[in-house]
């Protein structure tokens, strides 16, 4: 079974802050729920860095299990990562949210009274 890339978690929108119970020193990342337009060329771009970031992750961990040495740096590594989900994120919400049905419904009712109107 394959997974497109919006229901991948990897593929996951950027999360958006807010406070818990009021508090400003307890923050909680919430997952945006939006569900995004994605266009065939973004989906390829998105599936790209999927690829490159798991080959990363994938030569991070065999990295990581095989160091015996106190040489080893994942540094440049992890920092790679890290931009590839940076551009995967902005390629993502980049792509036009789809419309709830509460924003068709207003939408539709407010060209229907002007068009009624005039």
């Amino acid at each position: 079974m394959t997974q497109t890339a919006a229901e991948s978690p990897a593929f996951a929108p950027a999360c958006s802050l807010r406070s818990v119970s009021g508090s400003r020193s307890r923050i909680q990342l919430m997952p945006s729920r939006r569900v995004r337009r994605i266009s065939p060329e973004q989906g390829r771009a998105i599936e790209k860095l999927a690829h490159a970031i798991e080959y990363l992750t994938d030569e991070l961990t065999l990295q990581c299990m095989t160091a015996r040495s106190e040489s080893f740096q994942p540094q440049p590594t992890l920092a790679a990562i890290e931009m590839l989900k940076r551009c995967n994120r902005e390629i993502y919400l980049a792509c036009p949210p789809v419309p709830t049905f509460t924003e068709r419904m207003r939408h539709w009712f407010g060209r229907t009274a002007a068009s009624v109107s005039h």
